[in-house]
């Protein structure tokens, strides 16, 4: 490499009238030698001797060689005898078959472990593209799958074509399945944040390793949640188009993105929204809503008539009026021992049924009637109620002790209901004590609260029930009256006996009979 420095003028001398003498300037080749003579080229003068005899003795050698070639070409008569390599000694043999060997086994030891090592890659790659279309195959069966054109990613269709009813078509019908570097099924989440559908009364107060079946079980589960994310909102859009139309009893008193505010007559409110999914609540009438959303888009079936959120709106009074009935009835229920509740199924949204049962015990010498069941029905917010064995009211006030209803029905409010029930359970303990005691033979009468037995001086004995639905002790107790035949009113002589039981009330009535046969 040759490199010009730019020419540096050193000054070497001044003269008095101002002349300048400059030094000589140094050529190129002048300064190459210089550079030449400052390198130490004594370290290879050794190694160029040595070079240099080896040389000159490999010329002598091939010198001689080729002087005998010359010589044996020209003489026929000089003949080169061949030379044959030594025979080797059996341990010569024996070592160089076993560095053979050594040589060989080293190799198919190297060859051994790639394909080992490809092997393993290769069976790894199998099992994550099996597990992989595995577990998609298992998907296909109950969603749409499809693949994309140009890439190895899938997509499923969540879309249900059957609606077209008007409701908006979902951002989140389309969900991207990739593989992960297991082979294990990625879902792909949408951006926007699945909704579900959250109903409330206002007012009221790091991931394990999953197997195939886990992770298949896991991706149903994560699109089961799009797809119902789909569902609820196309059911809010469907009750936010009707809140349009005018319902009586039904006022809409809030509206914003998704939320809906609604009053139900005087008591109720409440808000349906959407949400980011999680565990909504009250969730069964959540799910009534979404079946009604079935019943009249997806299936076309409009039995009851009227609109979907008139529907709903009586469904969700009946509930509260209906809890309120219950509340009454469990409360009675808890506080008289021999009484049993019993809850029916009616298949309807708007209907709720109980009966309240009456258990009598088993007597020696009668093997009668051994239950009595009273029945409450509530329709909307309308209570009946039908009684089995209880006697007609109007027969009773007529003294007709014979006049026997079979079933009686009847309606009433929420607030009268525990004193109806109270009524139907005493008369139904006066039928049975009756029935008894015509058995062994006392001369005995009812009406509707009291039993009488009639003695042999002329007086009357009374076992009267007195009802207090508020009575925390048992709400049925009951008295003895003993009727001189006096015909002033207070004559009568009054004993209470309590709260009893059917077993102590029996007891009680078959201890008369020696004073009423």
């Amino acid at each position: 490499i040759d490199l010009d420095k730019l020419p540096i003028k050193r000054l070497e001398a001044i003269e008095e009238a101002g002349t300048e003498h400059f030094s000589s300037e140094i050529s190129n080749e002048e300064t190459r030698l210089n550079m030449i003579r400052r390198i130490d080229f004594s370290w290879i003068v050794s190694p160029w001797q040595s070079l240099m005899e080896n040389l000159r003795q490999a010329h002598q050698e091939l010198s001689v060689v080729m002087d005998l070639i010359n010589t044996v070409e020209a003489n026929d008569a000089v003949t080169v005898a061949s030379m044959q390599r030594p025979k080797q000694l059996p341990n010569e043999v024996l070592s160089d078959l076993a560095v053979s060997a050594a040589i060989k086994l080293q190799r198919l030891r190297h060859l051994g472990r790639y394909f080992k090592q490809s092997s393993k890659a290769l069976e790894q790659q199998v099992a994550r593209e099996a597990r992989f279309y595995g577990s998609l195959i298992r998907l296909q069966q109950n969603w749409k799958v499809k693949r994309q054109r140009g890439s190895e990613s899938f997509t499923i269709d969540l879309q249900d074509n059957s609606i077209s009813d008007g409701t908006r078509p979902s951002s989140l019908s389309t969900v991207r399945v990739d593989e992960d570097s297991a082979g294990i099924l990625a879902v792909q989440r949408p951006l926007k944040s699945c909704h579900s559908l959250y109903l409330k009364f206002l007012g009221e107060a790091k991931k394990e390793v999953l197997t195939d079946n886990e992770c298949v079980k896991d991706t149903h589960s994560t699109l089961r949640e799009i797809h119902q994310s789909i569902f609820q909102e196309q059911v809010f859009d469907m009750v936010n188009r009707e809140i349009c139309n005018p319902f009586p009893g039904v006022n809409l008193t809030g509206m914003r993105e998704d939320f809906l505010q609604l009053a139900i007559g005087q008591e109720t409110s409440l808000c349906l929204c959407l949400v980011p999914s999680k565990k909504p609540s009250p969730v069964s009438l959540e799910i009534y809503l979404q079946y009604l959303f079935h019943e009249t888009v997806l299936v076309k079936a409009r039995e009851r008539g009227g609109s979907l959120l008139g529907h709903f709106c009586l469904t969700i009074a009946h509930r509260i009026f209906s809890k309120k009935v219950l509340l009454e009835l469990e409360t009675l229920v808890g506080r008289v021992s021999y009484l049993h509740l019993l809850s029916h199924p009616t298949w309807n949204s708007r209907t709720s049924s109980w009966s309240v049962s009456l258990k009598v015990p088993q007597s020696i010498l009668h093997s009668g009637r051994s239950q009595f069941h009273t029945k409450v029905l509530v329709n909307d917010d309308q209570i009946s109620v039908s009684a089995e064995g209880a006697p007609s009211i109007i027969g009773s006030f007529e003294g007709n002790a014979t006049n026997i209803c079979s079933i009686n029905c009847y309606g009433c409010d929420l607030e009268d209901l525990p004193m109806t029930l109270l009524q139907q359970v005493a008369s139904q303990v006066i039928l049975w004590l009756h029935e008894e005691a015509l058995v062994v033979g006392m001369k005995a009468s009812r009406d509707f609260l009291s039993l009488k037995f009639s003695m042999d001086q002329g007086e009357t004995l009374g076992l009267v029930a007195h009802l207090d639905p508020h009575d925390a002790q048992g709400c049925i107790s009951w008295w003895l009256v003993v009727d001189h035949g006096d015909e002033a009113p207070l004559s009568a002589e009054k004993i209470f006996l309590g709260h009893l039981s059917l077993e102590v009330l029996y007891s009680t009535v078959m201890d008369l009979v020696g004073f009423c046969s």
